[in-house]
């Protein structure tokens, strides 16, 4: 009896390598982790569902930290797959599932069936993999808490001459800190970090320590945006843009006539609501920020 880790690929059902279609189809139980990727498509389930076969568990981060065990006890008796977008072993969490698996009380033998990822589809951008240096995530800033200890190794990356990967962060069934305080199981609406959300947090930080290497007008990015994807109906595939932070950001500024028109709603607004506070106004141009984020660079 195997434990499968499976990668699925970058970007749909078809991704998927032969030998890990096969191993699929000869599992009695299939899971796909949900909360560190997701593929590209609409109805990712069902579609794949059709392709491979088997019916298929979303299996959240509670579910893979907190029933681990039953995954393990499934896996003792019968083949078991565990998809996940991208390589399994991209990101460092689903290695304690293998721990879990060899030191569990009848241990279980773990396969795993490698696939494409971000680290290595960076390469249709230009660059070289060789040259970059330590990978760093960008998690989403709250009020009360902005880590940035990332920072520090963009500046060692680029201290000896190495690009630095920055992955976004992705929010899938997580529970606000008021909630969580309050005892309250109620879980937010997906949330997936936009480049534009992304690079202000860098300069952000950067301003904040004074650092010289990230400088809005001198250093150059390329965003690389559902990599392997294909143009959909209400999709866009694959999207690359190059440029400096500025640049970048300046992608999703207002023209002038859209700034015009968002003053004269929020004019009209506060006149139809006079007790709106200043947290509503945020609110409106957070929302119209995104929505143009949205416009020029495509879903997440």
């Amino acid at each position: 009896m195997v434990l499968y880790l499976i990668g699925l690929g970058l970007a749909d059902e078809h991704d998927i390598t032969l030998k890990g279609l096969e191993a699929v189809r000869s599992c009695s139980k299939v899971y796909l982790e949900s909360y560190t990727s997701i593929l590209h498509v609409d109805d990712a389930v069902a579609r794949m569902e059709a392709l491979y076969g088997r019916p298929i568990t979303l299996a959240h981060r509670e579910t893979v930290e907190l029933e681990a065990d039953d995954i393990l006890t499934a896996a003792s008796t019968g083949h078991v797959a565990f998809l996940v977008v991208g390589d399994p072993l991209s990101a460092t969490t689903h290695s304690d599932l293998i721990i879990r698996a060899r030191t569990f009380r009848t241990p279980v033998p773990v396969r795993i069936i490698h696939n494409a990822s971000i680290t290595t589809a960076l390469g249709s951008s230009g660059l070289a993999g060789y040259n970059f240096g330590q990978t760093v995530s960008i998690p989403f800033w709250t009020e009360d808490w902005k880590p940035d200890s990332w920072l520090f190794r963009i500046g060692e990356n680029s201290h000896i001459g190495l690009h630095t990967l920055c992955l976004s962060d992705i929010k899938v069934r997580e529970q606000s800190i008021e909630d969580m305080s309050r005892g309250v199981l109620r879980y937010q609406p997906p949330r997936y970090m936009l480049i534009p959300q992304l690079i202000s947090q860098l300069l952000a930080a950067a301003q904040t320590h004074r650092v010289d290497y990230l400088d809005p007008d001198k250093t150059l990015a390329i965003a690389l945006c559902r990599m392997g994807a294909d143009d959909a109906p209400h999709r866009r595939g694959e999207n690359i843009v190059a440029g400096t932070l500025a640049e970048l950001l300046q992608c999703t500024e207002p023209d002038a006539a859209q700034q015009a028109q968002y003053e004269k709603d929020d004019a009209q607004y506060e006149e139809e609501n006079p007790m709106a506070s200043e947290k509503d106004m945020e609110a409106r141009r957070e929302a119209r920020f995104v929505q143009r984020a949205l416009d020029y660079w495509g879903e997440p």
